[in-house]
């Protein structure tokens, strides 16, 4: 009983598939294919969403650091050695020659020294000594051209006081003017003088010279006298 119920199962599945069959070999006639599958520009198709594209990084561009510009390095200079100098063979010198110029300055007043050494030191009896006197006490004297002449010598023969001054015009008449007054001074000291005490003062007797300024002076202060007298061209 159970064996034929289940082969009257099989063949109603079997008929109803059969059937089945039927109907899906036959499609309707009014039905279209457009209509089963449906419009096909309705179909929504998804968009493929393009990926992001990743933007490239843009890398910083480092600023160029200024490099620093090396200072110029000065070359040492080398110290310059003093130039050494030829040694000078040291020159001869030639001793001073005494000059007879006359000092430079203004003009020596020799009338004024005179009242000065007279009212200084006493002289005994002086008297001022003409051409005519010159010539006789000092021989060659009146030829020499002068600035200035102031001779004085004693009235009498005791006294051993005189005195001249001279200033040449002429500096080469200097020389000729002391030697006549060494003559002068030479002839008293000879025996001119006459008295012993007179002789010794002669002895004494100073003769200056200083550029174109002569002096003779015989006086028991003939030393400092002469100091003075150099005195006026110091």
């Amino acid at each position: 009983m159970k064996l034929s119920n289940k082969i009257v199962a099989l063949l109603l599945a079997l008929s109803l598939l059969t059937a089945l069959a039927a109907c899906g070999s036959n499609p309707p006639e009014d039905v279209t294919p457009s209509d089963e599958i449906g419009d096909i520009s309705s179909t929504h198709v998804p968009e493929e969403t393009p990926e992001a594209t990743e933007k490239p990084e843009v890398s910083e561009t480092p600023e160029p650091t200024a490099e620093p510009t090396p200072e110029p390095t000065q070359a040492p200079v080398k110290p310059t050695e003093p130039p050494v100098q030829p040694t000078e063979q040291p020159v001869a010198t030639e001793p001073p020659v005494e000059s007879s110029e006359e000092p430079s300055g203004e003009s020596v007043d020799l009338s004024a020294f005179f009242s000065t050494i007279s009212s200084t030191y006493e002289f005994a009896s002086l008297t001022d000594l003409n051409s005519e006197m010159l010539d006789g006490y000092y021989p060659g004297l009146t030829a020499i051209s002068t600035l200035q002449l102031i001779a004085k010598a004693p009235m009498i023969t005791a006294s051993g006081h005189e005195i001249i001054l001279i200033q040449c015009e002429n500096e080469d008449d200097v020389a000729t003017v002391q030697s006549i007054l060494e003559a002068r001074k030479q002839s008293q000291i000879d025996g001119g003088a006459f008295y012993p005490a007179t002789v010794e003062l002669w002895e004494s007797a100073q003769i200056c010279v200083s550029g174109c300024y002569l002096m003779l002076v015989s006086h028991d202060n003939a030393a400092d006298i002469a100091d003075s007298f150099y005195a006026l061209f110091a």
